[in-house]
Parts: structure tokens; C-alpha cells; sequence
């Protein structure tokens, strides 16, 4: 063989080896890029199906206080919504198949039983003893599936584990073996019910939401760039020079949104107003809940936003974030707490300062209101408070509806089971129960959920 022969020979036969070298790269790279997008699919579809579980077990406690048939129907469309968005999550994970029978079954009959009750009530008879013992045992498994979900989440957090050892994990859920469902008796007459319709709330879809504009700002002029610069700075304490316009949102309520280091804040277009602000804390803690609130209605004050009331307030992490609403007068002398003109601010515990502050929902939806007085009594509406509640105190307030209407209601601060707080708001006009809350408090402050 000639020596050019050889030369070629050996040349198409390194080119050879680095071209099958290069496919086995690229072959590699797709298989980890494959994998990596598995992996993100399963822990999202796991964290997914962890806050759809433990949602139905916050539901479902509702459910054994609801004292209303419209209360009930509309905790079980609740469930139905949450129930069918886990069953899709569940979909995605590498479960077994008899692991995900148990749980698919769980999430269907929750609707189900719930249904089934709804459909009782509505027939005008009272839920038994052991109606609420089911709903009590559906709870109850929730909160051990959402548990044990939870631990897997945090070991695969805290090991970085792959999707090999997310599919043992799973398969050895203890929750899902460790609890008996209810019966195959009353799965079949659950299943009795299953196509009863859900009577839905007014509207949620409803195409007005999407289009409505800030009430609070009807009227009101459009400001330029350089204006709403000035009504910044003004509040920061700067010059407009200072600011960078990172430009606005859209949306239902249009802002200039500007920073400079460490700061930034949005001001409307309509008006000129200071909707969203916010800063860099550092931690600290050195005011109490009492001085935080004395702070943050002193800024409020200098936002132009006098005569708020607080309600509900949580301390974490050196900061203290406070709900403000506006408060309306009723009939005479009367007076009710306004939730849906809502304003958050939250007070740096260690320096005093205002680290952030939201009006959306006051800019959205203060307007003049005429409240007449309500037809039905506290201690007449109170008759539609569950049996199982114990109320400690009553008091008007004006609730939003999922229609984004608004209602007059008499709320209700009450104790369930073990010592729990429970909030519910009773129709002041119709006694129709309109909505409850369970209340989570400890020593960081009060949410409603």
C-alpha cells in the first residue's frame, strides 16, 4: 500500500472515530438534558399534588362547619376542583400502580362523599354524626398523604436526590397503606351522586373580572412618565434623577414602576398614586406587634390613607405585615370592616422603617358606599353558625364575593374543636352562609386560610 493511501486510511479513520465520539457526546448531553427535564417534571408535579392534598384537608375541615346547604355545595365544588387538579399531578409521578389506584381513589370518593352530603342538606335533612365522622376520616387521611408527601420533598430537597430515588421514595409512602378509606358500601352510594351538578358561586369566570378597572381611581387623570417620576421621588425622599423607569405593567391596574438601589416603587398611571412599594430589610427585632402597628399607620397617614382599621397581622423573620381595610358606616351608628379595600404594609422590627407596602386592593376596589342596615340580627343570623361552633364575637363586615360583588355579612369569630379558630360569614340580609375561614395562630400572628 502506498504511503498516501495510508495517510488517507488513517485520517477517514480518525475522522470516523471522532464523528461516533461526537454522536456519543451529543447522545449523552440529550439523555442528561432528557433527564434533567424528567426531573423537574416529577418534583413539580410532586410539589403539585403536596398543596392539592393538603388544600382538601384544609377544605374539608370547613366542610364538618358549614351550617348552610349553599355552604357545603360550594366546599364541594372546592373539592371537586382540587381533587381533579391532584389526580392530574398524581398522572405524572412514578407511582405504582397500586399506589396510585389507593390514592386516585381517595381523591375521587373526597368529591364524592362531599356531593353526596351537599345533596342531603338540599333535601332539607341535617347532616348525622356520622356523616361528619367521614368527612373527619377524609381530613384525617389528607393530612397524613400531605405529610408524607411533604418528607419526601424535603429529603430530595436536602440530599439532591435523582429521579431514581424519588421513585422509591414514593412507592414506600407509609400514609398511603397506613389508613383504611371509607367502606365499598359507601363508595358505591357516593358514586350514587357523582353526577350531581356543583351549584357554583356567582361568577368567578365571569368575563367582567378580567376587564374591570381600579374603582378607586374612576375619573381620575393619566399622568406622564416624568410626573409620576416626581410623585416617587417625593415619597422616597429623592430626586426624579435618581430613579430608573423599568417601565409598567398593564393588567387591571396600570403603574410606572421605578427602582433605584435597593428600593422600588410603582405609581399609577391613573392619578398619580403610590400603589406598590418595597425595600431591602435587614433582620432584627426589636419593636413589639403593638409599636409595628403604630408605625405602619403613621406611613399610611403620609400616603394620604387615614382611618384604617387592622385585622389580621404575621411576625416572621425581623418583619411585621399588618392588613389594613377601610370601615363603613351602617344605617345610623352602625359600623362594618370593609375586606375588600385591603392594605398591606410590613414594618421592619429592627430599624422601625416601612420595608413594604400593596394598595392594589384598595386602589382596585374603594369607592363611596351606602350600607343600609342589616335585616337579620346578629343573634338571628347566628342560627346558621354550624352546632359544632362556639361563637365568641359578631360583628358586620362587607366580604367580597369569588364574583368580585361585595356583601354585607355578619362575621362570626368562633371556636371549633380543640380550641381552633373558625371565621363565618352569615348573610346580614338572607342568613345565607357566605364563606368560612379557618384561622391559623401561634406566636408569629393570625392567618386565614
Amino acid at each position: 500500500m502506498k504511503k498516501t493511501a495510508k495517510v488517507r486510511l488513517w485520517a477517514f479513520g480518525c475522522a470516523l472515530a471522532l464523528a461516533g465520539a461526537g454522536l456519543l457526546l451529543d447522545s449523552r448531553l440529550a439523555l442528561g438534558q432528557s433527564s434533567a427535564r424528567l426531573e423537574y417534571m416529577y418534583q413539580r408535579a410532586l410539589g403539585d399534588l403536596t398543596d392539592h392534598v393538603s388544600s382538601m384537608g384544609r377544605t374539608l375541615r370547613k366542610a364538618r362547619y358549614a351550617g348552610t346547604p349553599a355552604m357545603q355545595s360550594s366546599l364541594s365544588a372546592q373539592l371537586l376542583e382540587q381533587g381533579g387538579s391532584a389526580k392530574a399531578a398524581l398522572a405524572s409521578l412514578p407511582f405504582s400502580q397500586e399506589k396510585t389506584e389507593r390514592i386516585s381513589r381517595f381523591l375521587s370518593q373526597t368529591g364524592d362523599y362531599a356531593l353526596a352530603l351537599t345533596r342531603k342538606t338540599f333535601s332539607g335533612q341535617k347532616l348525622e354524626a356520622g356523616d361528619l365522622d367521614g368527612l373527619e376520616s377524609l381530613e384525617a387521611y389528607a393530612g397524613k398523604l400531605a405529610e408524607a408527601l411533604g418528607d419526601i420533598q424535603a429529603r430530595l430537597s436536602a440530599e439532591k436526590d435523582s429521579i431514581h430515588k424519588l421513585e422509591s421514595l414514593l412507592n414506600n409512602v407509609d400514609a398511603v397503606e397506613g389508613m383504611a378509606l371509607l367502606d365499598d358500601d359507601f363508595d358505591e352510594v357516593a358514586k350514587e351522586f357523582a353526577q350531581f351538578p356543583a351549584l357554583l358561586y356567582d361568577g368567578p369566570f365571569s368575563d367582567h373580572i378580567p376587564q374591570r378597572k381600579p374603582l378607586a381611581l374612576e375619573g381620575a387623570g393619566e399622568v406622564t412618565q416624568e410626573q409620576a417620576a416626581g410623585k416617587a421621588a417625593a415619597f422616597l425622599g429623592c430626586g426624579a434623577q435618581e430613579l430608573e423607569c423599568t417601565g409598567g405593567g398593564g393588567g387591571q391596574l396600570p403603574v410606572f414602576a421605578f427602582v433605584r438601589e435597593g428600593e422600588q416603587v410603582h405609581v399609577t398611571r391613573l392619578g398619580g398614586e403610590i400603589a406598590y412599594y418595597k425595600k431591602e430589610s435587614h433582620s432584627g427585632a426589636e419593636l413589639s406587634y403593638e409599636e409595628a402597628l403604630a408605625r405602619a399607620k403613621e406611613e399610611l397617614e403620609k400616603l394620604g390613607l387615614p382611618g384604617l382599621r387592622e385585622s389580621y397581622y404575621v411576625m416572621n423573620d425581623g418583619l411585621c405585615t399588618i392588613n389594613f381595610h377601610t370601615v363603613l358606616p351602617v344605617g345610623e351608628d352602625g359600623q362594618a370592616l370593609c375586606y375588600p379595600d385591603l392594605v398591606k404594609a410590613t414594618i421592619e422590627l429592627g430599624k422601625g422603617g416601612m420595608v413594604e407596602y400593596d394598595g392594589t386592593g384598595y386602589w382596585m376596589n374603594h369607592h363611596q358606599r351606602k350600607l343600609s342596615p342589616p335585616s337579620l340580627t346578629a343573634l338571628q343570623a347566628g342560627e346558621s353558625v354550624s352546632p359544632l361552633l362556639q361563637v365568641e364575637k359578631a360583628g358586620l363586615a362587607v366580604i367580597p364575593t369569588p364574583g368580585l360583588d361585595e356583601v354585607l355579612c355578619w362575621e362570626f369569630l368562633c371556636k371549633g374543636e380543640g380550641g381552633a379558630g373558625v371565621l363565618c360569614y352569615i348573610n346580614a340580609d338572607t342568613g345565607m352562609e357566605e364563606q368560612l375561614y379557618l384561622l391559623q395562630t401561634d406566636e408569629h400572628g393570625t392567618l386565614a386560610v
